[in-house]
This record gives C-alpha cells, sequence and structure tokens, in this order.
C-alpha cells in the first residue's frame, strides 16, 4: 500500500530500476532520467520527496534542486542527494542547495528505505 509519492531522478535507466524496485512496496514512484523532465514532473505531480542524482548530462543534479527550491510550488519538497560524488565540497553544496539528505553510492537496500521513511 503507496503511503507516499517519490520522483526518481537519474539517468542511468539501472539506478532507476534498483531504486524503484526497493520502493515500489511502499510509495508511488515517478521516475525522470533528465532535470528538465524532473522539474515538468515535480510541477505537475507534486512528488512527496525526490530522490536526485548529481552527475547527468545537461542540467546536472545540483541545478535541478536549485531550481526547485527557487519555485514556490516546488520549494517545499524534501531532496534527497543519492551520488557517487563523496567529497566533502560536493556533500557541502547539496546541503547549501536545500537537500535534507545525502546518501553516497554505493548504498544498502536498508539505508535508502530507513532514510526515505525519515522524510514521509
Amino acid at each position: 500500500m503507496a503511503t507516499g509519492k517519490i520522483l526518481i531522478v537519474d539517468d542511468e535507466v539501472i539506478n532507476l530500476h534498483l531504486l524503484a524496485n526497493l520502493l515500489i512496496p511502499s510509495y508511488s514512484i515517478i521516475v525522470s532520467t533528465n532535470g528538465q523532465d524532473a522539474l515538468k514532473k515535480a510541477l505537475e505531480q507534486s512528488p512527496d520527496l525526490i530522490l536526485l542524482d548529481i552527475m547527468m548530462p545537461g542540467m546536472d543534479g545540483f541545478e535541478v534542486c536549485e531550481h526547485l527550491k527557487e519555485n514556490n510550488h516546488t520549494s517545499h519538497i524534501p531532496v534527497i542527494f543519492i551520488s557517487a560524488l563523496n567529497g566533502e565540497k560536493d556533500i557541502t553544496e547539496g546541503y547549501n542547495l536545500g537537500a535534507v539528505d545525502y546518501i553516497v553510492k554505493p548504498y544498502t537496500p536498508e539505508m535508502i528505505v530507513k532514510r526515505v521513511s525519515n522524510f514521509i
């Protein structure tokens, strides 16, 4: 039984499938493979949480987060970055842009489920 709606944004389809399969039992899942589409879906579908990759072609995750937080219709949506970028500078940048959490890849399924449930 779905208790919330999550938008997962990652240009790697395998990552989308892994996260979606992990969360589908408990949540409604929306997926996007690029920043522009993610912004459109966030506006149209008002997810309860966004899981956002950083390294994507075109608009990266930092830019997407910045646009989300500048828009009155999406600024309230919690964003969790999920990225292979594990440097202090990247993590700090994520929080400075308004993310509620930052998960470094590789992650464990339990870590994702618990941290997602903290914000829904």
